[in-house]
């Protein structure tokens, strides 16, 4: 069975999937090269379709990420016999007939469309928090869980709380917008001067330069119940037509919003500082519910809120549970991915796939592809024996360089295929990769990549975090060692790396760790600011001549930008 599923708002993206296996997912902001691109996914489906070697015409469904019958049964459809579109026939016809459901909510909605040529497409409107429940449970490396789903909203729900079993996910409570966490640090996000629904991660590590002295009056706004939590809205107004998403009274106690790109002050810390720490203590009371509902040892998180890596760590060693899973694709283009998981399992009950979860889902390119582009645009390149050799040598000198290799990532964290790295040891590494390469915001911390099974020596407590997704401290007698990667506060956002899940930069981190005694190297995306992540040869080739890299390894060949770095790399060509 072959399924296709999409997300068309918000980091739209696709996923096709084949008998439970996940053949491919890419958003289509790597295509077209607008951050976030909320256009219908077109390119993205056709990786996919080539992925698969398919055709739409093979695909026997497609699990589409919002369920728009529960808005449909609400809406006020005035009668009138003024003429129409007919395409308004597809939403109008079950606008009026199901007024006569009343007080029985639509559960889900399905579309099928028969081809003269005895073809049929098959689409299924899959509930938002179900996507982002299925994209967790179908991809945790556990049968049963419970699952905790938090971010702005999807259809009317802010958080939903389900036990999964097998094939089963069971909604078992939800919490209704505009009650929202997301939409809160989404509010407090653009009142501290950036942009709602993608700044967010910015405020994160802003978080660890001031002191949560405003917490306590932020969790006034919040009451916290026995099920959940309800906010108070008249600090609000993402819920209504206005120009902020904070109201006069958030104003009036928390101070004027600050304008973008305007200097930062202690103020400011010390808001998002409170914030964060008001949001950890949300999660983890949501946590200790869901727990507390299931008695539940595993628990499964998704949706946008659960790519705050700081609460992360909190939950994986506060909560109680002894295994946690972090969907990497956890924002809405993972909900693509859910959808097609849920059609597969939960609808046609196709069995679950047994396999090694990835994140690497994308788009990659042959060395003799890269040969022909790196010959098309006359650049002069070598070849190497060991691309992973090369490239340790070159960071163990100090060398910053773009690292693209195999598939491209799914979701918003490089891992080692579509990356920047450089050398954790020199103290002023942060601020040559922010003035030379990123041309970002200096209070934004790097994050390291590192061997699995010697990140204790580095961090604590020791725990897995194989998608960059839980914030771990960096040990105090390491911290003078890998200062690049230390944020403010001592913790750094780990990446653990396994020699099963990614060989060749698994390699690349070993032979660092033979030069230089350390296993880890700095890991950031392939990317300047306001730019998606490279996808294809010629975004690598673009950031790499648009910014100071010293070197640039894709596939098995290279290209320097300086006298040292070729050195290096000749010593290592074939």
């Amino acid at each position: 069975m072959l399924v296709l599923g999409l997300n068309y708002s918000y980091d739209a993206a696709a996923c096709i999937v084949r008998d439970g296996e996940v053949l491919g997912g890419a958003q289509e902001e790597r295509f077209s090269r607008l951050k976030h691109d909320r256009n219908f996914p077109s390119q993205a489906i056709e990786f996919c379709l080539k992925r698969a070697g398919a055709t739409l015409a093979d695909v026997d469904a497609v699990g589409f990420f919002w369920n728009p019958g529960i808005h449909a049964q609400t809406l006020n459809v005035k009668q009138s016999g003024l003429p129409r579109h007919p395409l308004e026939y597809l939403y109008n016809v079950p606008n009026h007939l199901l007024r006569g459901f009343a007080g029985d909510p639509v559960a889900s909605v399905e579309q099928t469309l028969r081809m003269k040529s005895g073809r049929q497409l098959t689409i299924h409107y899959v509930t938002h928090h179900l996507a982002h429940a299925a994209s967790t449970l179908f991809r945790a490396p556990f049968e049963e869980a419970v699952l905790l789903t938090v971010d702005g909203y999807g259809e009317r729900t802010s958080t939903h709380i389900a036990i999964g079993r097998g094939l089963e996910i069971e909604t078992l409570h939800t919490i209704e917008f505009p009650h929202s966490i997301g939409a809160l640090y989404a509010a407090v996000t653009e009142h501290l001067g950036f942009r709602a629904n993608s700044g967010e991660g910015k405020v994160m590590g802003l978080a660890a330069y001031g002191q949560p002295c405003r917490a306590n009056e932020l969790r006034q706004l919040v009451e916290l119940t026995d099920e959940g939590f309800r906010l108070d809205l008249s600090y609000f107004s993402f819920f209504l037509e206005r120009e902020r998403r904070v109201s006069e009274r958030f104003c009036a106690r928390f101070g004027a919003p600050r304008a973008p790109e305007s200097t930062l002050d202690q103020h400011h810390y010390d808001l998002a500082a409170s914030l964060q720490l008001v949001t950890e203590e949300l999660l983890l009371h949501l946590a200790a519910v869901a727990r507390r509902m299931t008695g539940q040892r595993r628990l499964g998180m998704a949706g946008g809120v659960a790519l705050n890596c700081v609460a992360n760590g909190r939950i994986a060693r506060e909560a109680g549970f002894d295994e946690c899973f972090f969907q990497p694709a956890a924002g809405d283009a993972g909900t693509a991915l859910g959808a097609a998981l849920w059609v597969t399992h939960g609808i046609a009950r196709r069995p679950r796939h047994r396999g090694l979860t990835v994140d690497t889902l994308g788009l990659e390119f042959t060395d003799q592809e890269i040969a022909q582009e790196l010959e098309r645009a006359a650049l002069p390149s070598l070849c190497l024996r060991d691309p992973a050799a090369a490239a340790a040598e070159l960071l163990a000198a100090g060398k910053i360089i773009g690292w693209f290799q195999g598939r491209a990532e799914f979701g918003p964290r490089a891992l080692g295929n579509r990356s920047i790295l450089a050398d954790p040891r020199p103290r002023e590494m942060q601020d040559q990769l922010n003035h030379r390469v990123k041309f970002r915001e200096p209070f934004r911390p790097f994050a390291p990549s590192a061997l699995a099974e010697r990140a204790s020596e580095l961090f604590e407590p020791d725990m897995p975090s194989p998608f960059m997704l839980r914030a771990l401290q960096v040990r105090p007698e390491m911290r003078a060692k890998v200062p690049a990667i230390t944020h403010v506060d001592g913790s750094a956002r780990v990446h653990t790396v396994t020699r099963a899940a990614n060989p060749l930069f698994y390699r690349l981190i070993e032979e660092f760790a033979h030069r230089t005694g350390l296993p880890c190297v700095l890991n950031t995306s392939f990317n300047i600011r306001g730019e998606p992540i490279v996808n294809r040869v010629a975004d690598a080739l673009k950031c790499f001549y648009t910014t100071d890299m010293d070197a640039l390894i894709i596939g098995h060949h290279a290209l320097a930008r300086s006298a040292e770095a070729a050195a290096i790399l000749r010593t290592h060509a074939e």
